[in-house]
């Protein structure tokens, strides 16, 4: 039963999962063209031979259940929503907060008090620059997107509200022995781990922000010509990946480089992201040439 289960393998169960249907993306051409493909992209496949068999038509069918694109809004705001609840739960060890702690087992390692809420703190941050981002960036728009995508997307965001401080869930039910957990906490020379952490973080969501006013900024499909998109093709992708490397190296267990229930979230947003980018150069080098695509990686320098 998923109850008796430890909330940190539900965490990671859930995202390896999300990997999965990802891959589909990859492996699956009309998974993709017709339900991860959204916006500029699904312009791709109306230009291919697609073999119509009885798993196509499953897949062009469920794709006709569709939603806005501008509803991605409320990723970001199930991640806002998300950090303030758990905040508010751990705080005053809340009925739910109790509920996961009951089924959490014990760990070898745990997550110092400091670092659980950094971690979430910058957890919060993104969540709010991105709400922010899509309330003032996004354009008005006919695009829309599958519904699934639009409620695997808040699901993720719940649950990583979640996984950014489970595996610390240990240190902040003995905070409660204190008067409070801001009374626990032990303040210090940040070590080497936080200031690596807080450096990506900065570094990835500075890039992001810049990234996207320059697409916001853009007339409709468009050649992005922002220094950032010469060498990859999608940086705020790219960035979006270092801000979840930084909250996995801050949320991680002592004696650990990484926290594993944030990688493997890690590994959700990736690969997603991964599809994505591969369709985005797919249709530049459709509208603009192949020739404007030469030398520029999809997501990741020198390797994708």
């Amino acid at each position: 039963m998923v109850l008796s289960t430890d909330p940190v393998q539900i965490c990671r169960i859930f995202f390896t999962l999300g990997t999965a249907v990802d891959l589909g993306g990859i492996f699956i051409p009309s998974f993709r063209e017709n339900i991860m493909n959204y916006g500029s992209r699904k312009d791709i496949r109306e230009k291919r031979n697609v073999d119509e068999n009885n798993f196509t038509k499953l897949i062009r069918y469920l794709a006709t259940f569709q939603v806005p694109h501008s509803w991605f809004t409320h990723y970001y705001l199930v991640s806002v929503m998300s950090s303030i609840f758990w905040a508010v739960q751990a705080y005053n060890n809340g009925p739910v907060f109790t509920f996961l702690a009951s089924y959490s087992k014990p760990k070898s390692a745990t997550v110092t008090l400091s670092h659980v809420l950094l971690a979430w703190a910058m957890m919060s941050v993104q969540g709010v620059r991105r709400l922010y981002e899509s309330l003032a960036f996004t354009k008005p728009s006919q695009a829309q997107m599958w519904i699934g995508l639009w409620i695997i997307g808040m699901a993720y965001y719940v649950v990583m509200g979640v996984a950014v401080w489970i595996e610390g869930i240990d240190t902040l039910c003995k905070s409660h022995s204190s008067d409070n957990i801001l009374g626990a906490l032990e303040f210090s020379m940040p070590a080497a781990k936080a200031t690596t952490a807080i450096a990506i973080f900065s570094l990835g969501s500075i890039t992001q922000f810049i990234c996207h006013k320059h697409l916001a900024g853009l007339k409709k499909y468009s050649l992005p010509q922002h220094p950032l998109f010469r060498l990859v093709i999608c940086p705020h992708y790219t960035s979006e990946c270092l801000v979840y490397v930084a909250i996995a190296i801050m949320a991680a267990p002592q004696g650990y480089v990484l926290n594993r229930s944030v990688l493997a979230g890690l590994g959700f947003v990736g690969s997603n992201l991964g599809v994505t980018a591969d369709s985005t150069k797919e249709w530049y080098s459709a509208k603009f040439g192949a020739k404007s695509m030469e030398n520029r990686w999809r997501m990741i320098p020198y390797v994708y």
